[in-house]
């Protein structure tokens, strides 16, 4: 009896130790997300997208006009917009932003600068509520966006030329929208990008119910903040986890600044521009697993690579770590196909489990 009980305690033991690489993480479930929730005929009325095109005489390079994110708004994108000509990318930002923030303008500049068409969703009036509403309020504005996508459609938008870029809860509302054209049209879009997509209320989802694989032709995402405001689990075809994916590193001035929660989840978006203008310098190299790729442990054996930003080889698909400095402009190039210590503020990992918490 006594070896019996050693054994289950050691059995008890290594199961507790065993790194799965899926943090606890925030807000793991909110009320209601498995739940329908609609829009009122007046708020679908109020939604607005802000429809965006290179323009060489404008002194800013591009112009824009605002119009309804509804049938007849499709009309009004497709009158300023050339889609025989140009690709065409549709952002949808995080919460609390909008479109004209300098977040979503600095990331369609890059976009608008090789000449794609670019759409961004105006999400600040429906989102601009209690997060756990503004989740629930995603899958129907996602839908909302798909049938606009449709309606595009037979305006000219071609499949091919499109793109979907999502920021935290906007990459989910860009995965139901994608899922939504797909029903409408038998298409799907030919890629979608999450920056960071949201975990808090998406944690314990069916992956149907969030952003996943399926729903383009090539699907990617960053991971910055997955103990936070991310979502750990991989969840595209190629899954880049900057600098093990928890925490950024910061320093400024020769200070050492923590980037915690917010800052980690934010820079996502700084490194997908910069990714976007320095396409060949943000490497990465692929991981067996998520508990490797969290602490990088991903440097042994012949490596196998990628590339952060427009040039991303989806034929390569897997989990990769990427590693960066901790200032502008980030990227390592070479450097970081060589294991290296983490960065200044690697203390931030030493986290105690919730087990050594009693309540």
């Amino acid at each position: 009896m006594k070896s019996c009980f050693v054994i289950l305690w050691l059995c008890r033991f290594i199961l507790a130790v065993t790194d799965t690489g899926t943090p606890t993480g925030l807000l793991a479930e909110c009320p209601g997300m498995t739940k329908n929730t609609t829009l009122s005929e007046e708020t679908r009325k109020s939604l607005t997208v802000v429809a965006l095109w290179p323009d060489s005489s404008s002194w800013l390079g591009s112009k824009e006009v605002t119009c309804k994110l509804s049938h007849r708004g499709a009309g009004c994108v497709a009158k300023h917009l050339d889609f025989k000509k140009r690709k065409t990318l549709v952002f949808v930002s995080g919460y609390l932003d909008a479109s004209f923030s300098p977040i979503s303008r600095a990331l369609a500049t890059p976009y608008l600068n090789r000449g794609y068409n670019v759409i961004i969703v105006e999400i600040y009036p429906i989102l601009h509520r209690t997060y756990p509403v503004a989740a629930r309020l995603t899958k129907p504005l996602g839908h909302i966006l798909g049938e606009f996508l449709a309606d595009l459609t037979l305006k000219g938008l071609s499949h091919h030329k499109l793109e979907l870029l999502g920021g935290s809860l906007g990459a989910h509302i860009a995965s139901y929208a994608a899922t939504r054209y797909h029903e409408l049209t038998y298409f799907k879009p030919a890629r979608l990008t999450g920056l960071d997509p949201a975990g808090p209320c998406f944690r314990r989802l069916p992956r149907s119910e969030r952003i996943n694989p399926d729903v383009a032709h090539k699907v990617d995402a960053m991971h910055t903040n997955i103990d936070g405001f991310g979502l750990p689990d991989p969840v595209g075809h190629v899954d880049f986890y900057i600098n093990g994916g928890e925490f950024q590193p910061s320093i400024e001035l020769n200070y050492l600044l923590p980037c915690l929660q917010l800052c980690s989840h934010v820079r996502a978006a700084i490194y997908w521009v910069l990714a976007n203008y320095e396409t060949d310098k943000f490497l990465a190299v692929r991981c067996t697993s998520l508990a490797d790729v969290r602490q990088g442990n991903c440097y042994h054996g012949h490596l196998e690579t990628n590339v952060l930003g427009p040039k991303t080889n989806f034929s390569r698909p897997g989990l990769y770590y990427l590693p960066t400095t901790e200032s502008y402009p980030f990227y390592l190039r070479e450097k970081g196909l060589k294991q290296r210590k983490f960065a200044a503020n690697n203390y931030l990992l030493n986290l105690t489990p919730d087990e050594d918490i009693v309540v």
